[in-house]
Parts: structure tokens; C-alpha cells; sequence
């Protein structure tokens, strides 16, 4: 069994939402803070002023003395924009090849707001009417002044026009999936809001995605709903210092978002974060506007509570280490996911609907165990199945494949073992056969209560079978308790038919179960790839479909019994199959037989 367990990829819609006026003509409002001593709360008030930014070169910002006044633009309640006072106190050279700039966050209202919030990443700092770069990096753990480093502006102004990997390679494909970062200051995450997860599943999540793609974000459970509205509740531009939530999936169940500020406009084109959101270089996600709920404390460092507005309004392109670049206007197209999911509490499958952004495929695998999760609503031991169709767009054959398991808790084993089917055909690395784009990924998932497991305890026969003659054997199965009927046993016949020609003398009968381990707590069994050395008449598939009809072939079904009759010395051998229904069979017997001449 291979285990394809890489997280490219899983996982979450950003949800990011820009505010701003629903009239073309409306200025927007721009708010400066003031902070109450009596309740410790922030209080704003109006400037009737539309935010334009001028870009501030390297050069004219070595032109700064330490401790000049700069304003941070943001967006702390709503879709206001709100200037906060910070310190100026120098360039530094972190090794990216372009510089960040050190600065302080010292307006009055700071304490109050938790310092530095996560979702604050791509808010522009500069003079007044400038943009210098934007907020990146932070100094967590930490009390005011709040110490925070910017990306510069002229280095996200260059990745508009940087050419990415997946764009070298090709310009046809929708979106590439591909720095990390260790040292006294961190990236100012992405909050990455899922909707139908629960908060055990990102901490359970978070242990497996450690030191991977999401350095720069953090999964937070979210209470939410799937994106809408009517494309005239919001105008479709942006302007500094506006919220943006980034899509990787939306749908019945599972939208995550990641949400983020953005730095600088340049026409139809525009950078936000200041850092990337994963690195993958070409990208393809929906951009949205987002409205701010406020800031939510917390212990380690606050963040912006946001939500989607109204219809997608561009597609983020590029995600690389200065910024995220996006368009404005054209939508992207985006992976349908079906999934229908029949527990044992219902008497009808569940049917759900979502949307993967690509060069996001590992978040299909995350949405099939969030809805199996959502739905299924405990963590009790049991047994799944799942069947997994893939779709592509360079072909017209279709991928299936299936796999079970046995678990005290089904969401992990889902997850892994839909990231393998997907993975093995979208993982640039994995599929080396050919090119293969998602078009449509359907999925049913069926699980019991009942431990759905068999193991061989005999096989019951004669010992002595005469060539040209047939002999019957049974085979006698202990399901697991919760699966066993009134006898306890299992028993299932199958006939071999002896061939004339067939060597005389002592024979092995070899009677076995597919899959070969015995029930410890969590098992799964997959239909997956078969490394048999021996094997030596595989071919390697050179297109998608030799690819697809390989790891068809190559399928293996738990539920399947294997008989062998080997005579030994290179002689005849017998092989037949039957099914156990409803079971994974484990367990070898091995019978000695005496053939006889007739």
C-alpha cells in the first residue's frame, strides 16, 4: 500500500473581504483613530478623502531619518480605512533579495486593537500619501511599541511581471502549485477561515501541516456560510489599504478563505500580503471583497474576524515571496466537487456541492472528510467505503477508484486516502505519464457501525485430489463481533478443477486474504499501486491514459479471497477468487495437497 500522505496542497478557501462604497461616485471613508482612556475601546472619526497612494522607491526611503512618522493603512471594523500612526526605524537585509523595512506601531489605539493583527499582511506604510511597502512581518509576544518589518513596494511592484514556473512550463495551465522561514520574526499570517470544521479538526490538521506550504497562514474554525451577493453591492476595483479574501474552496460544507490587505493598485492589476500566501509560484484562486467583523484577541497574536462580499471580483494569479498578484475582472474556473455521503444514521445519502480552486487539489481530500465530518456528527469506530471518480480535461476516460476502512475515527483516513487517489494524478511530481487537468471530481462515501472485518481461521477440504477431477474446499471466516451473525462464522465454498497435466505428488494450497494485517486499533485498506518486483511486464505509462488504465488495472479489492494450487518446480498453477461481501478479508491458511494420477 502506498501511502501518498503530501500536503501540497488541503487546505482552505481564504476568506478575505474588501469593503467599499456600493455607488462609483461615493468617496470612501476614511477613518484615524482615537482611543478613550476611560473604556480602552477605539473610537473613529470620518475624513472624507479617497485613499491614492503614491509609490516611495528604495532610494527615497534611505532618504528617511530613524524615528520619522509613517502612516499603516487598514481596515479595523467594516469597510472603513483606518490610518494608524507608526515609527520609521530603518532598512534591514533579511536575505530575500530585496529589502524590509523595520518600523514601529505606535499609535494609542495599538493596545487596545492587540498590537499587530494577523490579516494586517499587504496593509501599505508610508508617509502620508505614500507606500513605502507593506506589513509582512512581526515580532509576536511582544508589548508596544509593536516592531514590525514591511516588504518593500518595489519588490512587489516586480512580481506583476515576474515570470513564474508553471507559466515557463505552460501558459495553458490554470494554476502550479509549487520559503520558509525560521528566525526571531514571523510572517504576519494569513487567517485561513474554514467553514464546517470543527476545532479539534484544525489542531489534529495543524500536527500533520506543520513545516509545510503553510508557513504563512493559520487555519482558524469559522462560523460562515458559502460566498454570495449580487455583483452591484460592490464595485469591482480596489484601492489601497481595501480587504480581499482569497478562495480555495467554497461550497455546502467547506469554504476556505484566506484574508489579507492590499498594498498598491496599478490599473487592472494589484500586490496584497507582502509575503506569499503559499509560494506556488502561478496561481489561479478567486479574489473577493471583504468586510472586517472586528479584531479577535488572543493570547498569542489577534486577528481580523472577515467575511466574503458579494460575487468574486478578479483571480490572484501569482503567489510568490514579495506579494500576491491579482487581476481584476476576469473569474477563474474552478474544480466541481460532488460528494455523496450515506451514514449509518439515514436512510437516503446526503448529496454536496463544492468548488476547488485549481493548483488547490489536496483541499478535495479535506472537503471529503469535513463533509463525512459534518455529517456523520460523532467519532465512533466503524467501517467506510469510498469511491472516488475523476474527470479530466485531456481525456474522456474516467478515473475510479476505491478503498475502505476501519477506524476509530474515519476523518484521517478519508483524508489521506482521497489525497493519494487525487495526488497521483495532480502531483507534478507523482504523475509523470502525462499532463492531467480536473475537470469534475464525484465521490460516494457509505459507512456502518459495524467493524466490517474477517479474518481465515480454516479451510476445510480433501487432502488427496485426483488430475482431471474437481475438489471443493471451505473456508471458514470469525468476523469481528459486531459484524457476526447468529453461527459466528463465515463459511464460503470454491471449487478447483485439477487439469490432467498437472504434476502428481505434494501440492500447496495457499488460501489468503488481500489484505493481510489483522485489525489493531485503525487500519485502512486501499486499492493502490503494486510494487511487486517481481513484476517485471509492467509497463510505464508514457500518456494520462496508459496512466489511468494501469492504476486500474492494478486495483486491488480488500473483500477478495485468494486460492493458490502450486504444485512447486516451476509446474502448473491454479488461481482463483471469490468475494466476501460487506467484509475486508485478512488471514493465510496454507493446506498441503497430495495430487494423485487418475
Amino acid at each position: 500500500m502506498k501511502n501518498l500522505f503530501v500536503f501540497t496542497s488541503v487546505i482552505f478557501v481564504l476568506l478575505f473581504q474588501l469593503g467599499c462604497g456600493s455607488d462609483e461616485d461615493k468617496v470612501e471613508v476614511v477613518t484615524e483613530p482615537d482611543m478613550t482612556e476611560e473604556t480602552g475601546t477605539v473610537e473613529t472619526s470620518t475624513v472624507d478623502e479617497k485613499i491614492i497612494l503614491k509609490d516611495m522607491s528604495e532610494d527615497e526611503v534611505l532618504q528617511l531619518t530613524s524615528e520619522s512618522t509613517l502612516e499603516l493603512v487598514t481596515v479595523i471594523e467594516g469597510t472603513s480605512i483606518t490610518k494608524l500612526k507608526v515609527r520609521y526605524r530603518g532598512v534591514r537585509d533579511f536575505g530575500y533579495g530585496f529589502p524590509l523595512y523595520e518600523c514601529e506601531l505606535i499609535d494609542p489605539s495599538a493596545e487596545a486593537l492587540g498590537g499587530i493583527a494577523q490579516g494586517m499582511s499587504g496593509s501599505p506604510v508610508g508617509p502620508p500619501g505614500r507606500v513605502m511597502g507593506a506589513l509582512a512581518y512581526g515580532d509576536f509576544f511582544s508589548k508596544a511599541p509593536y516592531r514590525f518589518w514591511a516588504t518593500s513596494i518595489d519588490a512587489m511592484k516586480e512580481s506583476v511581471d515576474h515570470k513564474t514556473f508553471g507559466e515557463l512550463l505552460d501558459d495553458t495551465a490554470p494554476g502550479a502549485p509549487s520559503a520558509v522561514l525560521n528566525s526571531t520574526y514571523t510572517p504576519v499570517k494569513t487567517p485561513i477561515m474554514i467553514t464546517g470544521i470543527q476545532p479539534h479538526r484544525i489542531q489534529q490538521l495543524s500536527e500533520h501541516l506543520k513545516d509545510t506550504r503553510f508557513n504563512f497562514v493559520d487555519l482558524y474554525s469559522h462560523i460562515g456560510s458559502a460566498p454570495s451577493g449580487s455583483e452591484a453591492e460592490f464595485k469591482h476595483d480596489l484601492a489601497a489599504g481595501d480587504m480581499i479574501g482569497v478562495a480555495i474552496s467554497t461550497g455546502d460544507i467547506v469554504n476556505a478563505v484566506g484574508f489579507g490587505t492590499v498594498t498598491q493598485v496599478y490599473d487592472d492589476k494589484f500586490v496584497a500580503f507582502g509575503h506569499p500566501m503559499f509560494g506556488d509560484g502561478k496561481a489561479s484562486l478567486p479574489v473577493y471583497r471583504a468586510v472586517v467583523d472586528g479584531i479577535v484577541p488572543n493570547l498569542q497574536v489577534a486577528y481580523k474576524s472577515a467575511e466574503l462580499s458579494g460575487d468574486p471580483i478578479g483571480t490572484i494569479t501569482k503567489d510568490v515571496t514579495p506579494a500576491i498578484v491579482g487581476e481584476l475582472g476576469t473569474v477563474p474556473e474552478m474544480i466541481p466537487v460532488t460528494i455523496s455521503y450515506h451514514p449509518a444514521t439515514r436512510e437516503k445519502p446526503v448529496k454536496k456541492y463544492h468548488e476547488v480552486a485549481y493548483g488547490q487539489e489536496s483541499y478535495i481530500a479535506l472537503i471529503a472528510a469535513l463533509t463525512q465530518d459534518a455529517i456523520r456528527m460523532e467519532r465512533s469506530p466503524g467501517t467506510t467505503h469510498c469511491e472516488v471518480t475523476l474527470k479530466f480535461q485531456e481525456t474522456d476516460k474516467d478515473f475510479t477508484r476505491s478503498f475502505w476502512n476501519i477506524s476509530t475515527d474515519a476523518f484521517l483516513e478519508t483524508y489521506i486516502n482521497v489525497d493519494s487517489i487525487v495526488a497521483a494524478f495532480t502531483s507534478r511530481i507523482q504523475n509523470t505519464a502525462g499532463k492531467a487537468t480536473l475537470k469534475e471530481v464525484s465521490m460516494t462515501i457509505t459507512d456502518k457501525p459495524q467493524i466490517g472485518l474477517a479474518e481465515i481461521e480454516e479451510v476445510r477440504g480433501p487432502t488427496n485430489i485426483k488430475r482431471g477431477t474437481s475438489a471443493t474446499f471451505t473456508i471458514v471466516l470469525v468476523p469481528h463481533w459486531s459484524s457476526a451473525g447468529e453461527k459466528r462464522t463465515i463459511e464460503k465454498e470454491i471449487t478447483l478443477d485439477i487439469p490432467g497435466d498437472f504434476s502428481t505428488g505434494s501440492a500447496d494450497l495457499e488460501v489468503s486474504g488481500r489484505s493481510s494485517s489483522s485489525f489493531l486499533g485503525s487500519i485502512f485498506f486501499f486499492d493502490d499501486f503494486d510494487f511487486d518486483d517481481d513484476d517485471f511486464e509492467n509497463e510505464i505509462p508514457k500518456t494520462l491514459d496508459d496512466l489511468i488504465e494501469k492504476l486500474e488495472d492494478e486495483a486491488q479489492d480488500p473483500r477478495v479471497i485468494e486460492v493458490t494450487l502450486d504444485s512447486g518446480n516451476f509446474g502448473i498453477e491454479i488461481e482463483k477468487e471469490l468475494i466476501v461481501d460487506g467484509f475486508i478479508v485478512t488471514g493465510t491458511k496454507t493446506e498441503f495437497i497430495t495430487i494423485e494420477s487418475q
